[in-house]
């Protein structure tokens, strides 16, 4: 299959997931087209995945630049000169309506439904009605997560087909030998990763650190960068424990400081899925997460921990549970067993290539809901 591919180039969950999804997609046959401002942090270096840059004019005339228009024009050019017979857009808003706008019809349109394009812009009535609209003409809709299917099938009036997201459990993988690059050897360490959005609450993650290092030694490492980054760091200042706090805030390879940790830590107010906790998992590091979104889906007692939102002091608590606790080898154990067993990429990989023939040999078509 010839296949657009649209995604957001950070290092949030959406655009993890199409860039992996597209080299894997590559390295089965297929040609893949991906479309981004900028080439996506995680796709593989050397991948022959063809990378095709939206450029978006910035004229004084305009409040801002255009993007929609432009990815809709750069997607458009890609239907006619290239003959794509579909396109898998990541993250609905803005990416579903410029695909809409460039297929007109002529192509099949497959959308992924990642989070906050449901959760929060999705319910900004200044998105929601033309999101909506699209996602209800496209040819199949997913979803990372039920919950997120649940909210979408609420907010936009689709039933999504859920995929739950991959993990590279070659990439991802225990390093344990990359500990002393970070900690101590009588220190514990604990790593975040994210795009450090708002609703990742990495300030809750450093107030959770400084309550674990009233308990037991430790160190704490931040990973990649975003708006509440400099926040985060002031925060662990003015709680005295800045002296222990590591940020890194380019994150290349971050399954070399995941794979060292002894426990990752995610705070989140909302995620669809939570991919960074997984990768955790696939490492052979136990998660402490909060019981948002998709996350009580893929996290079980056998391999981590939930919490409640916003309870600090139990999240504090189960943290040090995990640490300080006998079986902590054989939980690092069973949670890369249990990455390896549910979350195949080559499995989740021919998930989305049936939508896409499906889609393809019907030109439209309505997924049985999942919800």
């Amino acid at each position: 299959m010839r296949i657009g591919m649209v995604c957001y180039p950070g290092l949030g969950g959406s655009g993890i997931v199409a860039s992996e999804l597209a080299d894997r997609l590559t390295q089965r046959g297929h040609t893949v087209y991906l479309f981004a401002t900028e080439l996506p942090m995680r796709l593989p270096a050397g991948s022959p995945v063809r990378f095709v840059p939206v450029e978006v004019p910035n004229y004084p005339v305009f409040p801002a630049p255009l993007y929609t228009l432009a990815l809709a024009g750069a997607l458009e050019r890609a239907i006619r000169e290239e003959h794509l017979e579909i396109l898998h857009t990541h993250y609905a808003i803005p990416h579903a309506v410029a695909a809409e706008l460039a297929a007109e019809g002529r192509i099949p349109l497959v959308h992924t439904l990642h989070g906050t394009d449901v959760t929060l812009l999705g319910i900004d009535p200044a998105y929601q009605a033309l999101t909506a609209r699209a996602l209800q003409k496209a040819a199949a809709v997913t979803a990372v997560s039920h919950s997120l299917a649940q909210q979408a099938q609420r907010i936009f009036g689709v039933s999504p087909q859920v995929i739950y997201n991959a993990v590279d459990t070659q990439r991802f993988r225990p390093n344990p030998q990359a500990k002393r690059f970070y900690a101590a050897q009588d220190e514990f360490l604990l790593v975040h990763a994210s795009n450090f959005r708002a609703v990742k609450r990495v300030g809750d993650i450093v107030h959770v650190f400084a309550k674990v290092r009233q308990k037991v030694r430790a160190r704490l490492v931040l990973v990649g960068s975003g708006p509440e980054r400099a926040e985060a760091l002031s925060i662990a200042h003015n709680l005295g424990v800045d002296d222990s706090v590591t940020s890194l805030a380019t994150a290349k390879n971050p399954e070399e400081v995941i794979g060292a940790a002894d426990v990752f830590l995610l705070a989140s107010e909302y995620e669809g899925f939570g991919q960074s906790g997984l990768e955790a998992l696939a490492c052979g590091v136990p998660v402490v997460a909060t019981r948002v979104g998709g996350i009580p889906e893929w996290l079980t007692p056998e391999v981590g921990r939930l919490v409640e939102f916003g309870d600090l002091e139990a999240f504090a608590q189960a943290v040090v549970e995990l640490l300080t606790s006998p079986n902590l080898a054989q939980m690092r154990e069973a949670a890369r067993n249990y990455a390896q067993a549910h979350f195949n990429p080559d499995h989740i990989t021919h998930q989305y290539e049936q939508v896409y023939r499906l889609a393809i040999k019907n030109k439209t078509f309505e997924p049985e809901s999942s919800v």
